[in-house]
């Protein structure tokens, strides 16, 4: 099976080593180049036999060992492989940026933006609530389905904090409450995956790609 064609974006010793344990007919190398193609895992037909029964043997109730290519070894020792996570709800952030703290509350912009919005929203007797809480990382705890119900939480992840903001939030000075809020150049929200698959890649010791798959 010469699938390779379709990394194009690989070095080509990379490139070759797939290649050479693809035609070798190894389950796990087949694996292996159809997960590293950036088009996706079954953008080729000739990957979708292999990838199927990957999907067969890791998304039952015992799994099965995910399959390895022993091939993918380069000399000098670095590796490239894959594995399956179950519990992974939360993509990682975009480059430049970090999970907010669980229970720390964030917004973007400038600390007096920020200042002049709260003060506007309190002496027009509305509540200052646009600011955001960070889950950290992101769990199982956060999509809603515990005793308490709920929707599921967006991952909060930010960039560099620019000063932080005494805001006060409430409907009347009797029913008002203070909270610190940081400042970022940046804020984004990554939404959660609620079967909580997660395929990832590595080439060359190196994460490659995150696959969500779609079963």
């Amino acid at each position: 099976m010469k699938i390779s064609r379709v990394l194009a974006v690989f070095s080509a010793s990379c490139a070759a080593t797939f290649s050479s344990a693809a035609n070798a007919d190894d389950w796990g190398c087949e694996v292996l180049l159809c997960l590293s193609n950036p088009a996706g895992p079954m953008a080729v037909s000739q990957c979708v036999p292999p990838i199927k029964r990957l999907y067969e043997a890791i998304f039952k109730w015992k799994p099965d060992p995910f399959p390895t290519c022993a091939m993918a070894t380069s000399a000098n020792g670095t590796r490239s492989y894959a594995n399956v996570e179950y519990n992974n709800y939360y993509d990682a952030c975009p480059a430049g940026t970090s999970a907010l703290s669980s229970g720390r509350n964030a917004v973007q912009g400038t600390p007096a933006q920020v200042q002049a919005q709260n003060n506007a929203g309190w002496w027009r007797n509305g509540p200052f609530t646009s600011f955001f809480v960070g889950i950290g990382e992101g769990s199982y705890s956060n999509l809603g389905y515990g005793g308490e119900g709920g929707s599921p939480q967006k991952k909060v992840c930010v960039g560099n904090s620019v000063g932080t903001v005494n805001v006060t939030v409430g409907k009347s000075w009797d029913d008002r409450t203070m909270y610190e809020v940081g400042v970022y150049d940046r804020v984004v929200f990554i939404d959660p995956f609620l079967s909580g698959f997660a395929i990832k890649v590595y080439m060359n010791n190196n994460l490659y790609r995150t696959i969500r798959p779609q079963l």
